[in-house]
């Protein structure tokens, strides 16, 4: 589909740089591993990419690839992922990106829902991550994480409940 097509590769990078690599980066919490993620989960797309059946979203498909290989690294390194979350504007860029600085009242304010959000186990913490920072829908959510749309539902409604009691008590 993309792979051997140099514009339409540099179309989805340029499209989901961003969004992937904040992904990458909120849900392991380390900028080198999260580049490590972000150039291996293009790798895998573009090497798969005869597979990819147009008729699906490529959304998900990619956040899907790119969270198998995050599970797989943590499982390989055996120690789940306690990140340190960012805001999107407050990550750090993917190479080659100039950063964006933010009011550090801002970054301030955003600190206990960062901490919340790490205390989170992966699997919740994933799917609240593609719902409320990526924006994917309950059906993306569950075709990228490969569980049913009322496991979706189930694992947001407990991940915000835990994030409440979490900033209640901060």
């Amino acid at each position: 589909m993309f792979a051997g097509n140099e514009g339409a590769t540099r179309t989805l990078l340029a499209r989901y740089r961003r969004p992937l690599y904040g992904f990458l980066f909120r849900l392991c919490g380390n900028t080198a591993e999260a580049e490590d993620l972000f150039q291996e989960t293009f790798l895998r797309v573009l090497r798969s990419s005869a597979g990819f059946d147009p008729r699906r979203r490529f959304k998900p498909w990619l956040f899907a690839i790119a969270l198998n290989l995050a599970r797989d690294r943590a499982r390989r390194l055996s120690h789940p992922a306690a990140p340190r979350l960012h805001e999107k504007d407050d990550l750090p860029e993917p190479e080659g990106h100039a950063p964006h600085g933010r009011n550090e009242n801002e970054r301030i304010q955003k600190t206990d829902l960062h901490s919340a959000l790490a205390r989170l186990p992966q699997s919740i913490r994933a799917v609240v991550l593609l719902r409320y920072f990526e924006g994917l829908d309950e059906a993306e959510i569950a075709a990228a994480v490969g569980i049913p749309r009322g496991t979706v539902k189930s694992r947001l409604h407990r991940g915000i409940g835990v994030l409440r009691a979490q900033l209640r008590e901060a």
